[in-house]
This record gives structure tokens, sequence and C-alpha cells, in this order.
């Protein structure tokens, strides 16, 4: 039979190296101040009421797993300096955890929140794990320092969410998460590796002002609202594959870094609304977009990488970075960005890019053994509309080509 306490004072009070409450019920009990001087297990504890751990000091591991808030639960600035666990429990009311300070390990895996939830400012110097858990109503993780690993796998976000100037240093993992409201990560500095793979957005997922120094991924993602990456840094490697894109994409960075040359893979991207996707004063030069269809797509100012004896003709990266790129698509890529800066009325670069197609054509293999390959890229009216004025791009060849025509002729 279960002891019932109600409405105990603990305020400030000191309990010894082992405190055991498993099983135990407490109603409007207060916590404050407390400080455990070991190990405290409040396992399979039912809470009701307002329960007060705000201030309080776990000098040893805590265990609350299976445990039932079924008030409202306040830690707000309690140090947990050992491993603290919180797996499988149930808050329904609120959850403040603002400013709380876990110098170990936190474990809140399979937990619920059902009511709001609130770890704004809080400092994870460990392990944070929140995978496979499930935020009912709108929580907060706004200028919450993750020094530690900080594992969100499959959680599910039914309303808001707000990392806002949060800041994750050794890994961050999403991977499968549902953001059912939006998902804010606003000035957000990410300074790790970290994992978005699968996860899905429901409305709109702003990454703007964010600060990327590590390898991000978003494969397979879904935006189903907005993507907002504008005024983005991303300082390494950024992969985009098969995501879809339901609605508008802005890829933007922030004033003065326009020179910046984000290596992103946007390989075999679902657009349903191209119109509403746009990349502004970005660096193509290490962006791959094989599979990818771009006709609609708006591009300001676009940089593209140059090849050939000048470095003048621009192309894109997949033709540079893959070692035998699939000729009909890249051919498919150069044809639909020039029609996107010829409708966007932007000339800088078409010529260049008309160019590049041509030589993927005339380079072209037919599929299967190809044993006239030789004879057709040399011999063929690609060849010779090349050779002769460069596809209509090199006058001075044109020129040159005339005059020994002309030699020939009246010879």
């Amino acid at each position: 039979m279960t002891r019932h306490v109600e409405g105990e004072d603990y305020s400030g009070a000191t309990f010894p190296p082992f405190t055991d409450f498993t099983g135990r019920t407490f109603h409007d009990a207060s916590f404050r101040g407390a400080l455990f001087e070991g190990k405290v297990i409040f396992q399979k504890t039912r809470f009701s009421g307002n329960i007060d751990f705000s201030g309080a000091i776990f000098k040893g591991p805590s265990d609350f797993t299976n445990t039932v808030f079924a008030g409202d639960a306040t830690f707000r600035n309690a140090v947990f300096t050992e491993p603290a666990r919180f797996d499988n429990v149930a808050f329904q009311g609120c959850a403040d955890f603002g400013e709380v300070r876990f110098c170990h390990d936190s474990h809140f895996s399979r937990a619920s929140f059902a009511g709001e939830a609130d770890f704004s400012k809080t400092e994870f110097h460990a392990w944070s794990l929140f995978n496979s858990s499930r935020f009912a109503s709108a929580m907060t993780f706004a200028e919450t320092r993750f020094r530690g690993s900080a594992n969100f796998a499959e959680v599910e976000f039914a309303t808001d969410v707000e990392f806002g100037r949060a800041q994750f240093i050794a890994f961050a993992d999403f991977q499968k998460s549902r953001f059912d409201g939006r998902a804010r990560f606003r000035n957000a500095s990410v300074e790790c590796k970290t994992l978005f793979r699968e996860a899905s957005f429901a409305l709109e997922a702003d990454f703007t002002d964010c600060r990327f120094t590590h390898p991000v991924n978003f494969a397979a993602a879904q935006f189903k609202g907005p993507a907002v990456f504008d005024r983005v840094i991303f300082r390494q490697f950024v992969d985009f594959k098969d995501a879809h894109l339901f609605d508008s994409f802005l890829l933007a960075p922030p004033e003065g870094a326009e020179g910046l040359a984000p290596e992103i893979r946007f390989e075999n991207v679902v657009i349903d609304h191209p119109e509403k996707a746009r990349f502004s004063n970005i660096s193509f030069e290490m962006i791959t977009l094989m599979g990818t269809r771009l006709r609609g797509i708006r591009f300001e100012n676009p940089n593209w990488p140059k090849r050939g004896l000048t470095r003048k003709r621009a192309v894109v990266f997949d033709e540079i970075q893959k070692e035998k790129p699939d000729p009909d698509k890249l051919a498919r890529l150069y044809r639909d960005i020039r029609a996107n800066l010829r409708a966007s009325q932007t000339t800088k670069d078409l010529g260049g890019l008309f160019y590049s197609e041509m030589e993927v054509r005339r380079k072209q293999r037919r599929s299967g053994p190809d044993s006239l390959y030789f004879f057709r890229r040399y011999l063929s009216p690609y060849t010779l509309f090349w050779l002769t004025c460069g596809y209509g791009r090199r006058p001075l060849r044109a020129l040159i080509s005339a005059g020994i025509a002309a030699w020939i002729y009246f010879r």
C-alpha cells in the first residue's frame, strides 16, 4: 500500500546520501531549495497538484523513471550534478525546467509533455536524451546550451517549437522527428554535426540567421510548409538529397557573405512549386543539382563555377564533381537553368552555360556499347559547330575559320 503525503513542505531540507521515495504519492509538495546529498529515487511516484523542485540541488544520481506529474512541475534553477533520469515520465501539467543545470547525462526518453514545457536557458553539459518523446503543447528551448550530444530523434512536436538562439556544441540528432507546428531555429548556433534526415515539417521551418559550422543533413526531409534559410551560414557540407519541398523555399547568405561557397547536395529534390523556390546571392561553385527539376526556380545573382583554358566558361558543379554524370540529366540542368535566367532577365553566364550544354551533347555517349563514339565526337555536326565558331560563342574562332576558308578558296 502506497503512502500518501499531502501538502508536505520539504523546502530547504537536506536529505541523506540515499533516499528512496519509490511508489509514493505526493500532493502539493514542495522541495524548493532542497539538498539531496546522494542518490534519490522517485520511481513510479505520483505527484498531484503543484510540485515545486525549484532551486533544488541533486548531488547524486536522481531517478524519476515512470513517474507521473499530474499537475504542474517546477524545477527552475535546479542543479543535477549526476545523471538525471526522467524516462517514461508523464508530465500532465506544465513542466518548467528553465535555467536548470544538468552537469551530467539527462534522460527524457519516451517522456510525454501534455502541458507547456519550458527548457529555456537550460544548460546540458553531457548527453541530453529526448528521443521518442512527445510534446503535445507549446515548448521552448530558447537560448539553451547543449554542450553534449542532443538527441531528439523520432520526437513528436505537436505544436510550435522554439530553439531560437540555442547552441548545439557536440552533436544534434533530429532524425525522423515530426514538427506538426512551426519549427523556429532563428539565430541558433550549430557548432556540430546535425541530422534532420527524414524529419517532417508540417508548417514553417525557420532557420533564419542560423550558423552551421559542421555538416548538416536534411536528406529525405519533408518540408510541407515554407522552408526559410535566410541569412544562413553553412561552413561545411549540407545534404538535401531526396528532400521534398511542398511549399516555398529560400536560401540566401547574410549580407557581406556573398563570397561564401557552401558545399550542398541538392540532388533529386522534389519541388512542388518551383515558382516559390528562390536562391539569392548563392555561389553554386560546390552545389550539385543532378536529378532536381529546376525549371521555374528563381536564381538571383548566382555565381557559377568556371572551366576552360581562360576559366570563363560557366558550368554546373555536377559536371566537375561527378566522374561520369548522366549526360541527359546534365543537359536538362543546363537547359532549365538557362530558362530560369532568361525568365529573370539575367544575361550573365547565359552564353557560357549554353556552351557547356552543347559540350555535353557533343561528348555524349549512346546507351550500351558505342563503338562509333570516337568518330561521332570528333566528326559530328556538333564538332563542326564547336570547331568553327564555338557554338556561336567564340567570334574569334569564327573569324579564323572564315579566314582559313577564304584562303583555301582563293589559293
